[in-house]
């Protein structure tokens, strides 16, 4: 057995909280978003597993990423990508037959001159991260709809705040953008949108987050662990009250503790802004980070739970006890970090 962090990335879970998310929206389609590889946790693994399961829409950032789920998935589901075409890639767009997202009128120039190709159009609504302007449907209105869209789109800058005003906004904003196109599938619902309820899910929602057990969904809503990140004690041993733990003795014991050392660190996707506030799992037992997360390693607290405190037990980071938000929010950060920080070395399993 290998001794390095390992990802046990949990397939069936991933599928179930897809069927979940489908469940929110029943007559709405509901696609993955497998954008940087899965979320860290595998594109050539999930994207397989969530359309053997009858998910038929993918989305990614890049053309290259969209080359390796469609090796993956083979013909048949379409695969978006989010930030477009240039002149460079449009051989992979055409080879791999993935659908274009236009979002600048670049983009449009463009695939007018490719002709023939899919495309979807990308509308800011509020944003103003990327997307057309909405005054091209009265400036260019016949440029856009000869392109034939197979889908429009934009994008919620603050569903994740169920009350911020600027939902109904974009909301209201993309309805006159859809209306503009009658018989194109619209989109608007990222993975909190789809919690927004079914005015925001259109024809299609897009789910990425929360597929792999993130976001903070109502309390109805129940979203499995997408990932068991797991590391090896390599070392126990006892400080003393007043003695100092790791890089810049950010840490004082407070009194005499057991200490282990886990090679995991934040070259492994460990954060060091998980110094000091992090929990590893040891058979069930919170520890507490103690000290500065290094790039090779981190000591945790295991006073609580010296029985399994051995060299070559296993903490857990993140899984069904460090749950992915918690470990965030004790980082100052989001679950997206977590996971697409994941480092190379981290071993990922797919039992």
């Amino acid at each position: 057995m290998s001794s390095l962090p390992r990802a046990t990335v949990h397939l069936a879970n991933i599928v179930a909280n897809w069927r979940t998310l489908a469940a929110l929206n029943p007559k709405t389609t509901t696609s993955a978003v497998v954008k940087a590889n899965a979320y860290g946790l595998g594109a050539a693994q999930v994207a397989p597993a969530l359309a053997k399961a009858g998910c038929d829409t993918f989305f990614v950032a890049y053309p290259e990423e969209g080359a390796v789920v469609r090796e993956a998935i083979g013909p048949g589901p379409a695969i978006f990508v989010l930030n477009g075409p240039s002149h460079s890639t449009v051989e992979l767009f055409r080879t791999h037959k993935l659908i274009a997202v236009l979002s600048s009128e670049a983009h449009v120039a463009l695939w007018a001159e490719t002709g023939g190709l899919p495309c979807a159009l990308h509308f800011d609504t509020g944003m103003n991260r990327l997307g057309l302007p909405k005054s091209l449907l009265e400036t260019a209105s016949d440029a856009l709809h000869a392109l034939e869209p197979v889908m429009v789109m934009s994008h919620l800058a603050c569903a994740d705040e169920p009350g911020h005003t600027m939902n109904e906004t974009q909301r209201a904003a993309f309805d006159a953008i859809a209306a503009a196109f009658p018989s194109v599938p619209a989109s608007l619902a990222n993975s909190a949108g789809c919690y927004l309820g079914r005015d925001y899910g259109y024809q299609l929602t897009r789910p990425g987050i929360a597929l792999y057990g993130g976001s903070i969904p109502p309390a109805r809503i129940k979203l499995a662990p997408a990932v068991t990140l797991e590391a090896e004690i390599l070392s126990v041993f006892q400080a003393k009250a007043g003695e100092t733990v790791g890089y810049g003795a950010l840490f004082t014991a407070p009194s005499d503790m057991t200490l282990a050392t886990v090679g995991l660190g934040y070259a492994d996707g460990v954060l060091r802004s998980a110094s000091n506030c992090f929990i590893g799992w040891l058979d069930g037992v919170p520890c507490p980070v103690a000290g500065r997360v290094s790039m090779d390693l981190t000591t945790i607290d295991v006073s609580k739970a010296q029985r399994s405190a051995k060299a070559g037990a296993r903490v857990e980071f993140l899984g069904a006890h460090a749950k992915l938000e918690d470990q965030a929010a004790r980082a100052n950060t989001l679950g997206y970090e977590l996971l697409t920080g994941l480092g190379p070395r981290v071993e990922r399993l797919y039992p």
